[in-house]
């Protein structure tokens, strides 16, 4: 009986909920036909309608803890993962109170942003604000984090990037004139910021429900579709570095010794494939090159340099492309960070409104001499069927 009560007055929210927001668009309707005392009246019938569902909630509570719906406590070291009723995770007031505004953005539809930052007309949502309370994969590759990613304030423009120093410093006598030294060699990478979007279907019981915190059921979405996006646009620069062909671990090591110069870093970024095949490679004294290393993504580095896996279809065209990037991650590409999330409700044929959530950047080659495109191509293929 208490449970039939229970669903009786979820529905009965959710309907008043779905009043609301016909309400809502309603009175918009009046105001840009200049019939502002309809749209005073429905604003009206609007803050009834919200006062009713607040008692409603409230007698929804009383009701849930009854039937026994509560929340559950975690103990200190426990690890805590997301629960529609589990309790909020305690975080300073700064971000838990922006979360609270998020949520609010959410459950309006867009109608509350007070204490949003908005940026072309829509609100910024800071990733790090919304999975703070989750734990991220330790084994996650984020590619661009691992490049010059700088923030810009304009759509289109050029950012200086430093060319390594070919002079140094001249010896000279006391009280000498100091020598001339070679002016710094910038070069500007021009950008282009791209808008990337992707459309977030929240149902009306998630909205309705006052135990969801749907900060979190943004953040999900927002880490996986941000983090692909991003890796895709810094591989695709990846690609276009000059290209090596290598058949053995000799090819590669001349590729570090010596055809990229000594001024960049050596950052290697593997195809899974690729990997497979490194991870199969031994010395002449039968040791394997790749070793444990705790601070490498992958857990191992090669020829004493940490290593970094993605999937074959990431960095290569396909499954089982192997093939790497031998190079200076940081002076090689440029990240260029326009916006990090904004969010808004838009308009849907089939669910009715959906929550449109963008990203905007550019990834540039900043130094085509940074790095390599390196395609494996083994004297022995490597079958791991036979």
């Amino acid at each position: 009986m208490l449970k039939e009560k229970i669903k009786e007055l979820r529905s009965e929210i959710t309907k008043r909920q779905t009043a609301i927001n016909t309400k809502i668009k309603e009175a918009h309707q009046r105001a840009e036909e200049d019939k502002l005392e309809e749209a005073k009246t429905i604003k009206d019938e609007i803050t009834s309608l919200k006062a009713e569902i607040e008692t409603m909630t409230e007698k929804l509570k009383e009701l849930e803890e009854l039937a026994g719906i509560e929340q559950v406590e975690v103990t200190e070291g426990e690890e805590r993962s997301f629960n529609p009723r589990s309790p909020k995770v305690n975080l300073p007031n700064e971000i838990e109170e922006i979360r609270s505004k998020v949520n609010d953005y959410i459950r309006s539809y867009g109608q509350t942003r007070d204490g949003l930052k908005i940026i072309d007309a829509e609100p910024v949502i800071p990733v790090e604000i919304l999975t703070t309370p989750q734990r991220e994969p330790e084994d996650v590759v984020d590619l661009a984090s691992m490049v010059n990613k700088k923030p810009v304030k304009t759509a289109s423009g050029t950012y200086p990037v430093i060319a390594n120093a070919k002079v140094g410093l001249a010896s000279v006598a006391e009280l000498e004139k100091n020598p001339e030294l070679g002016k710094p060699e910038f070069k500007k990478v021009r950008y282009d910021v791209e808008t990337y979007r992707g459309e977030l279907p929240i149902s009306q019981e998630s909205i309705d429900d006052a135990g969801v915190d749907l900060t979190a059921l943004v953040a999900e979405f927002l880490q996986q579709t941000k983090r692909i996006t991003t890796n895709r646009a810094v591989a695709n620069v990846l690609k276009t570095f000059t290209k090596k062909s290598i058949n053995d671990v000799d090819n590669i090591k001349y590729i570090e010794n010596v055809a990229l110069k000594q001024a960049y870093k050596r950052d290697y970024i593997a195809s899974a494939s690729a990997y497979q095949w490194l991870d199969t490679l031994k010395d002449k004294n039968g040791r394997y090159l790749l070793q444990q290393d705790i601070t490498s993504p992958s857990g191992k580095s090669f020829l004493g340099r940490p290593l970094t896996v993605v999937d074959d279809e990431l960095l290569g065209s396909k499954a089982g492309d192997m093939v790497m990037f031998i190079g200076d991650l940081k002076a090689g590409v440029f990240f260029a960070d326009r916006v990090d999330v904004t969010a808004k409700w838009v308009e849907n044929r089939v669910y009715g409104q959906v929550l449109s959530i963008a990203t905007r950047f550019d990834a540039k080659k900043a130094d085509e001499n940074a790095g390599f495109y390196v395609t494996i191509k083994p004297i022995v293929e490597l079958n791991p069927t036979e």
